[in-house]
């Protein structure tokens, strides 16, 4: 199996690109980059969180999480991972796991952009609760 090297630059487009199909909801066409961009960056959890969002897309949210949990398993201190797996949950009515998990998320790093998603997904599940 030969090696293929690729530049920072030339993966990022390829991110970025994989993150255009994905918003433009050519689904099928975003995985295949990203599944690609597994392969090359075998160490990261983003590619792994993007196909999780992209399951979670196609209402398969089971594939979401297995391949969430995947990515922490990688990188255990993701805060981008585990607010996608809150998120994951919280589509899977696991409101309590997922506002734990986002709690921990705010407390853990409170200035980080991730820690002000978790609270917008705190707040949609507050909504959710006093609306049922």
């Amino acid at each position: 199996m030969q090696m293929v090297n690729v530049s920072d630059e030339e993966l990022r487009v390829m991110l970025e690109s994989g993150l255009v199909l994905r918003e433009a909801g050519r689904l099928d066409e975003a995985e295949k980059i990203f599944e690609g961009v597994r392969e090359l960056m075998p160490e990261s959890d983003v590619p792994l969180v993007t196909l999780s969002s992209i399951a979670v897309r196609r209402n398969d949210f089971d594939e979401a999480l297995r391949l969430c949990e995947e990515a922490l398993n990688r990188q255990p201190s993701s805060l981008f991972a585990r607010v996608n797996h809150a998120e994951i949950l919280l589509y899977q009515k696991k409101r309590g796991e997922a506002e734990a998990e986002l709690r921990e998320i705010i407390e853990t790093a409170p200035e980080s952009p991730h820690s002000r998603t978790a609270q917008s997904l705190l707040n949609v599940a507050r909504m959710m609760s006093e609306s049922e």
